[in-house]
């Protein structure tokens, strides 16, 4: 991912998030000077509530309406990339951050989950991207799922990543270096005020508000004690999901855009802990870790918003459920677009402000 090289450039960047610590990561190794701009802590970012799914292939059949080509070609580059990306955290950070190869495994639970699998492996024979079926039967005596899981189709270009281990490690990183300031911005005088640094590009890599939208969709899920045997596998049924970490096995999540507060609901929990345990019968023992609450952000589709805002300004943010998966393709388009290079011209879609730079 490193291999072009252009002058470099002083950047900021506000938001030390996933897509944030994802696009300095990029600049930097391009030899850009990155400054990151964020007054909370990793935990309190929307990268460190998710459960670090690469899911290009199930997203397909959660995406409303027709195939969105770009998102969909964005989302298999992205994952495509997540080897590569993994190995530069490691290289810079000195840490390892578990990405998985196991492929995911959709479920269905009735004739109607089917019916959406059946679709789905079609949709994805048509685009050139593999999948294979797998029976009930399969299902239960090798991974040791419920009888109430009918068939399953498995998802070789879906995997996993310990989405905690790459914030935390990459905010370590550039904290170490005296990258990361712990102050809120609102523009880039601001910045240069606080570091005394002339800045050539600006990233907002947060939220929603630059774009002028500022539409959130909060979900809740939680965190059980590993079970011993349990699936390497995601497992997926529906919007529901069951995420194997070596420290935890996350279960989610809820879709709520019309939620009246921002705490947790324990019935939540132990609905979701049931329905996991419905599928994955040994989770029922389990012990409950935790319980939160993350807030998506969501731009005027259910696509990003990546690309230029105006000349030197740039923004990464609207990733909505999916900023692991799509953290390393938006950090190279960023970083292409920042450095003037061609780009595909299918992604210019993403842009809040179409016309600047250069496509392919």
């Amino acid at each position: 991912m490193t291999a072009k090289r252009a002058p470099s450039q002083t950047i900021a960047i506000a938001g030390a998030g996933l897509i944030g610590l994802s696009c300095a990561l990029e600049l930097s190794a391009r030899g850009h000077d990155v400054t990151l701009f964020d007054p909370r802590p990793a935990e309190m970012s929307t990268g460190w509530a998710a459960a670090g799914m690469i899911a290009p292939a199930y997203e397909l059949m959660l995406q409303p309406g027709a195939v969105d080509s770009a998102f969909a070609a964005f989302c298999f580059e992205s994952a495509e990339l997540w080897s590569g990306f993994a190995k530069l955290i490691e290289l810079q950070t000195g840490s390892p951050v578990a990405l998985s190869n196991a492929p995911t495994l959709a479920l269905a639970r009735d004739m109607h989950e089917q019916a959406r699998l059946d679709a789905l492996a079609d949709l994805l024979r048509d685009l050139s991207h593999a999948s294979q079926r797998v029976s009930g039967r399969t299902l239960q005596n090798q991974h040791g799922l419920s009888s109430s899981v009918l068939s399953g189709l498995r998802l070789p270009d879906d995997t996993h990543v310990d989405n905690r281990r790459v914030i935390g490690a990459l905010r370590r990183h550039f904290s170490a270096e005296g990258r990361v300031k712990a102050s809120a911005v609102s523009s880039q005088d601001e910045m240069e005020a606080l570091t005394g640094k002339t800045f050539d590009t600006i990233i907002w890599a947060r939220g929603t508000s630059e774009t002028g939208s500022k539409t959130e969709v909060k979900g809740q899920a939680i965190s059980l004690s590993p079970v011993p045997g349990q699936p390497a596998n995601v497992l997926r049924f529906g919007a529901r999901y069951i995420v194997p970490k070596a420290d935890r096995t996350i279960i989610g999540a809820t879709t709520e855009p019309d939620f009246k507060g921002k705490g947790i609901d324990p019935s939540v929990a132990d609905l979701l802990h049931e329905e996991a345990a419905r599928v994955l019968p040994q989770l029922a023992t389990a012990n409950r870790l935790e319980h939160w609450a993350g807030f998506r952000p969501l731009g005027p589709a259910e696509r990003p918003l990546v690309g230029p805002k105006a000349a030197r300004e740039f923004i990464a943010t609207a990733h909505y459920r999916n900023g692991v998966l799509l953290a390393p393709a938006t950090a190279k388009l960023i970083a292409d677009q920042v450095e003037g290079l061609n780009y595909e011209s299918a992604y210019s879609v993403f842009a809040p402000a179409p016309g600047y730079g250069a496509t392919a």
